[in-house]
């Protein structure tokens, strides 16, 4: 019973610093909040705080993201055509969470509120990063016939796709409207960020010569196959 009690009492002491680092990034802006503001106003001391989280970003963000398999086999499935949006929507929903609550709302918001937020949160917690990595990894290994890499192991294809969503959900998230405190889930945001990415990432060779996607391993001004038979029809091979 005691150790029931003493678990509970820990529960309510993070949950009561994390009420306030969010509140406090939520009115006044994430880089307002210090660790200073955060221990005054949850009431504890400083070395409590670092009792609990290591660093200032988790206290606002929240830990390293873990993802339920129901829900990533679920998104991927539906967006199979197209990964790096499944990739986006995974993360989005993971934060969102499972629980309906003024923190985890607020704590999405913050992400449209800020542009860059989501950038920077992704890139600092290479745990977060690396599961998803882990996440699409498997789920190509398991589909191996919509793998847009097939010459590539699924892990590349998939950190390829990670790297890629955390811009496109860095942008999307910039079009989302909060209604009441809360981040409305908009696809077709999503859908237009990953044209406008796809755009800036086209390849010109694979403008003039689709043909060299089927060579993606082909160095920088190499000719594509199509090419070169091409130049060997007319005596230039």
């Amino acid at each position: 019973m005691a150790d029931g009690l003493r678990e509970r009492k820990m529960l309510l002491t993070r949950r009561r610093m994390e009420q306030a680092a969010v509140d406090l990034a939520y009115d006044g802006g994430i880089a307002s909040v210090t660790v200073e503001r955060i221990c005054e106003r949850a009431m504890v001391s400083r070395s409590t705080f670092f009792n609990y989280f290591p660093s200032l970003e988790v206290a606002i963000f929240g830990p390293a993201l873990e993802y339920d398999p129901a829900l990533t086999e679920r998104i991927l499935t539906t967006h199979a055509d197209d990964l790096v949006i499944a990739a986006s929507l995974i993360v989005t929903e993971s934060v969102r969470g499972q629980t309906d609550d003024a923190v985890t709302r607020r704590r999405l918001a913050l992400f449209s509120r800020e542009p860059g937020t989501t950038t920077a949160v992704s890139w600092s917690s290479d745990t977060s990063r690396t599961r998803l990595i882990t996440v699409i990894a498997d789920w190509l290994d398991a589909h191996r016939e919509l793998a847009r890499l097939p010459r590539e192991t699924s892990a590349t294809e998939a950190r390829i796709i990670v790297a890629m969503s955390i811009s496109v959900g860095d942008e999307a998230i910039r079009e989302l409207r909060e209604v009441d405190g809360e981040l409305i889930i908009d696809l077709d945001a999503y859908v237009r960020a990953r044209r406008r990415l796809s755009a800036v990432l086209a390849d010109p060779a694979v403008l003039a010569d689709p043909a060299v996607l089927a060579d993606p391993a082909a160095p920088p001004g190499a000719p594509s196959s199509s090419a070169q038979r091409a130049g060997a029809r007319h005596g230039r091979g």
